[in-house]
């Protein structure tokens, strides 16, 4: 397996601090009011350890070894799913820089197209003018 394996000083620093409380003895605090009140329930039947306890701890032990030897596969994947959309993204948007830019070039080239209409109107307006012309003195 790729996970890397703690050392066991490591991995006990680990879950004392995942206690709650800002020392040591607060820490020992906690955990010994906790193991307290769980003896204390069991032992007078306020709970009752049944087949439910034991499905719900091995249910939390294997969604603990699929955190634990599944997730950096899992990040890994994802992680390579984020650059794929982020590279689709960037060169769709390097590929629309582009097309507009290629846009705005065809455009100015067509900034003259109003004078070149205004003489074309004037040049078909002499024309229709001679052709009226021509018509007369064809009469």
């Amino acid at each position: 397996s790729n996970v890397p394996a703690e050392e066991p000083k490591k991995k006990a620093q680990n879950i004392i601090d995942s206690l709650p409380g800002s020392s040591l003895l607060s820490k020992t605090a906690f955990l010994s009011s906790a193991a307290g009140l769980s003896i204390y329930a069991i032992s007078n039947e306020y709970y009752v350890m049944n087949e439910e306890t034991i499905v719900a701890i091995c249910l939390l032990a294997v969604w603990g070894g699929l955190i634990k030897y599944g997730g950096p596969g899992y990040k890994a994947w994802a992680e390579s799913q984020n650059e794929k959309i982020k590279n689709i993204l960037n060169s769709a948007r390097a590929d629309h820089t582009e097309a507009v830019k290629g846009r705005i070039e065809d455009v100015k080239q067509m900034s003259g197209v109003v004078d070149i209409t205004k003489a074309m109107f004037e040049v078909s307006k002499e024309t229709a003018k001679l052709e009226a012309q021509a018509y007369e003195l064809e009469q």
